[in-house]
């Protein structure tokens, strides 16, 4: 076996096989892991770091440089970003808290990103692992613009905002009104741009709205602009909406198919009066398929079944229904159909029920679409509509339970489905009348098969629940 130390000289030199710096000449490239029955460099043994190559030698990893620590930071003292690199007297103030979607890991029940907000924390409110500084007012009166854009400057100026009198937020404010488009995309500026919207004077929002009209479709789609236009859009004149309408018609598109422009669009149909989002119901219906369909095209189709009357969207919701099978099935599309049954009008339930009663054992036991006959069972029941869709929930029932003297009924299929025993579950939940007898004698009539899976014996448990029966005794 090669020296140890000799091997060490060798991984010093400045080319290796094949011209690779730090291997040995004679070596393999790379250099296969040490046989476990090697012998290891005096002072090693498996599973420790590479140590110095010769007596005396240190760490070869370069180590990170130390800041001088100020007398007032507590061992956690820094360089200042102003002032050439010379420590200021410092004390670290909050930025103001980003929202964060709802839901597991930040998403919508329909796991995507939150709607209406941007995924995540606000841009520019992440954890830094900077130093904490202090600022003075009169260190940053100079440079109120430059501070704007520094982490610890954009802290300062937020708090004094949100503390201090009228003069100093009319200085901050005649600071940054000349390059508000610009500092709409900064990470730190765009949070004093967004303060400013919240606590400035009338004449200043006004004023502030007005400057970022400029490169509007950029910032809509910016990681950080897209939270300055979002909050425009809710302090915005009525004329200013307009404004900004005509300027967003241009790209709709675009917007709702970015990551971060979509959370404006979304905010056009939840803050401008219903007559005013024509332009993107317009964009939507030329290809509603695509959006329906789309990650964050189907957020904004929601959004606008929320929000818009049924008679401003009929050419949208015709595509909708032509659709309804696949987009039921569709990741993305079976939120849309979803909405369609929660907020469409009874015609439109109607055609969507029939279309799932159709095939309700294939549609049940997907993913995506179980989703979908869940919804047609509580509207159909408890919904709105409820009432006129009586019959329509009668022939789905219907569907589920099979005809008299079906061998195997559609029911029976779903039981011990992944997906499909929660359809089971709820048939349970909204069964009434004649039906719960037929549902009681099939689910008797299975209850060896359920008694032995974890999906059956969920389905016993609720309805054991939901129809008061004994607990069976313990064997």
């Amino acid at each position: 076996m090669m020296d140890p130390y000799a091997m060490a000289a060798a991984f010093q030199s400045p080319m290796g096989m094949g011209g690779c710096p730090g291997y040995p000449p004679f070596g393999m490239y790379p250099p296969p892991a040490m046989s476990p029955h090697a012998m290891y460099p005096p002072g090693m043994f498996p599973g420790m770091g590479m140590p110095g190559f010769f007596g005396g030698m240190g760490d070869s990893t370069p180590m990170m440089g130390r800041t001088k620590s100020s007398g007032n930071s507590r061992g956690k003292g820094g360089k200042s970003s102003f002032g050439g690199g010379e420590v200021t007297k410092t004390k670290s103030l909050p930025s103001e808290a980003g929202r964060t979607s709802r839901g597991k890991k930040g998403k919508n029940k329909d796991g995507t990103p939150n709607a209406g907000e941007s995924p995540g924390k606000s841009p520019g409110t992440a954890e830094s692992a900077a130093p904490e500084v202090v600022l003075l007012w009169e260190d940053v009166a100079p440079k109120l613009l430059q501070t704007s854009q520094e982490e610890a400057g954009s802290k300062f100026l937020q708090a004094t905002l949100d503390e201090e009198g009228a003069d100093k937020k009319a200085a901050i404010y005649e600071a940054v009104l000349p390059e508000a488009a610009r500092l709409a995309g900064d990470q730190w500026a765009n949070l004093v741009l967004r303060k400013l919207l919240d606590v400035g004077t009338a004449e200043q929002k006004k004023a502030l709205v007005a400057a970022l009209q400029t490169d509007l479709i950029k910032n809509a789609s910016d990681a950080h602009g897209c939270w300055v236009v979002q909050k425009v859009l809710e302090c915005a004149s009525k004329d200013a909406l307009t404004q900004m309408a005509a300027e967003l018609d241009k790209n709709v598109i675009g917007c709702i198919e970015s990551m971060h422009g979509n959370h404006v669009i979304q905010k056009c149909v939840e803050r401008m009066p219903p007559d005013s989002v024509g332009f993107i119901i317009k964009a939507v219906e030329g290809k509603t398929f695509i959006m329906a369909s789309h990650m964050y095209g189907c957020r904004v189709v929601q959004r606008l079944l929320e929000h818009c009357a049924p008679a401003q969207m009929v050419g949208m919701l015709d595509q909708i229904l032509e659709n309804a099978a696949r987009l039921a099935q569709d990741p993305y599309g079976n939120y849309v159909v979803q909405h369609t049954l929660q907020h469409g009008r009874k015609e439109d339930k109607k055609k969507i029920i029939e279309v799932i009663k159709g095939d309700i054992v294939q549609f049940a036991k997907n993913k995506c679409s179980s989703n979908v006959v869940d919804k047609c069972l509580e509207v159909s029941t408890i919904g709105e509509h409820a009432q006129a869709l009586e019959e329509e929930r009668a022939a789905l029932m219907q569907a589920v339970l099979g005809e008299p003297g079906c061998a195997i009924p559609p029911m029976q299929q779903m039981m011990d489905d992944r997906f499909g025993n929660y359809i089971v579950q709820r048939v349970i939940e909204h069964s009434r009348g004649a039906e719960r007898e037929q549902l009681l004698q099939q689910l008797r009539n299975a209850e060896p098969q359920l008694r032995g899976s974890v999906k059956g014996k969920r389905i016993l448990a609720t309805l054991q629940r939901e129809f008061g029966l004994p607990q069976p005794k313990a064997t």
